[in-house]
């Protein structure tokens, strides 16, 4: 039987499948609740249905919509064990423009244990690494940490080094690259700075220059958190 996938949702993580399945010119299905139409209307005659709503609506989704029921399905929470659906969580942050076919296929999907992704969507041929139930939300967790974290950091220098002190953006961009690479080179040694000399005299006049600003705390955090 040939596959045939509708899409329920439409925000940044379906956007980027519906960019994918274009290149691969692969037909899809849309619905979201702005469409006008009903679930199964629109997704009625799908075989395979990905439900890409935000993680508190997946549930109830598919439990509202009884036709689902034989259908594949498949969700990109990297943190929910979903009844009924697999996991296929892109291991990649999405920017709000679509990638390239070359890009979405180096782009990793976490799966569930034993499930295989030529069953799940056989067009694809993304690099797969898989993760126990129990294991989710910690996976998720370190994902979070990692993907919004440093960008929050950035945002924050970024604002005061370019507005505060006039530093030209490229020279500050160059500034994290730089930060970036020594990662990349050294992991286990890439901090710099007061931090990783454990300067604190220096460490406390840093925090103190940012009383009342709440990355105060957060500098605090790294200096336990480095120790």
């Amino acid at each position: 039987m040939k596959r045939s996938y509708g899409i329920a949702g439409n925000g940044r993580a379906s956007k980027h499948l519906q960019a994918y399945f274009r290149l691969l010119k692969v037909p899809y299905k849309l619905w979201h609740r702005l469409s006008g139409l009903r679930p199964e209307a629109a997704l009625g005659g799908c075989s395979v249905v990905f439900v890409l709503l935000k993680d508190e609506a997946i549930a109830p989704f598919i439990a509202a919509n009884p036709f689902l029921k034989d259908k594949t399905l498949i969700h990109f929470s990297g943190s929910l064990d979903v009844e009924g659906a697999s996991a296929m969580h892109p291991f990649m942050p999405l920017c709000e423009s679509p990638l390239s076919l070359a890009e979405y296929r180096r782009l990793p999907f976490a799966l569930d244990t034993g499930v295989s992704l030529k069953k799940l969507v056989p067009e694809f041929s993304n690099p797969v690494f898989r993760i126990k139930k129990g294991e989710k939300k910690l996976y998720h967790a370190l994902c979070a940490l990692g993907a919004n974290l440093p960008v929050m950091l950035w945002q924050k220098a970024m604002a005061g080094l370019n507005k505060k002190f006039g530093i030209p953006r490229a020279q500050i961009e160059r500034y994290f690259q730089a930060s970036l690479d020594n990662f990349k080179k050294d992991p286990a040694g890439a901090l710099s700075g007061p931090i990783a000399r454990r300067d604190k005299a220096t460490i406390a006049s840093d925090i103190k220059a940012l009383k009342g600003d709440a990355f105060a705390g957060i500098y605090s955090a790294f200096v336990k958190a480095a120790k």
